[in-house]
């Protein structure tokens, strides 16, 4: 009788195991997917630049800041960054949902923004660097 019930005990503990290990994806996760808009390469055009009740447009050149991204339909995406005298190329994973684009780089935690796009012309709501700051600002993209 208490092999039976070492072995009714066995058989339990590894139900709950093989249970425990189930997927536990998070059904709060959304499904980013693919906005065939976005694919392709966008080259940053024009940065509005929110200081507090002001906003300053600027050029990527007068900004010293200049991004080129290539978002791809597998959900990668490549992207190099000039800021001043430093060139960054940076890959990662991308998606949407409802008008929101959620970036993943490398290494780094997902980001998400809000964007729209309007013809060839993207914009994303972000923040960017901007002489030893980080302000709240537009970015504009043109489809190359």
């Amino acid at each position: 009788m208490k092999k039976l019930n070492f072995i009714y005990i066995i058989v339990i503990l590894f139900a709950a195991i093989i249970i425990s290990c189930s997927d536990d994806k998070s059904s709060t996760e959304p499904e980013l997917v693919v906005d065939p808009a976005l694919v392709g390469t966008w080259e940053l055009t024009k940065i509005i630049a929110n200081l507090g009740t002001t906003n300053l447009e600027l050029t990527p050149e007068q900004a010293g800041y200049n991004v080129t991204a290539i978002f791809r339909d597998d959900l990668t995406l490549e992207s190099t960054t000039v800021n001043g005298d430093s060139t960054t190329i940076d890959t990662g994973t991308w998606g949407t949902k409802d008008g929101v684009l959620t970036l993943a780089l490398d290494g780094e935690e997902p980001e998400t923004s809000p964007y729209a796009i309007e013809g060839n012309v993207a914009t994303i709501e972000s923040t960017v660097p901007y002489q030893d700051f980080e302000i709240d600002a537009t970015l504009e993209f043109t489809k190359q």
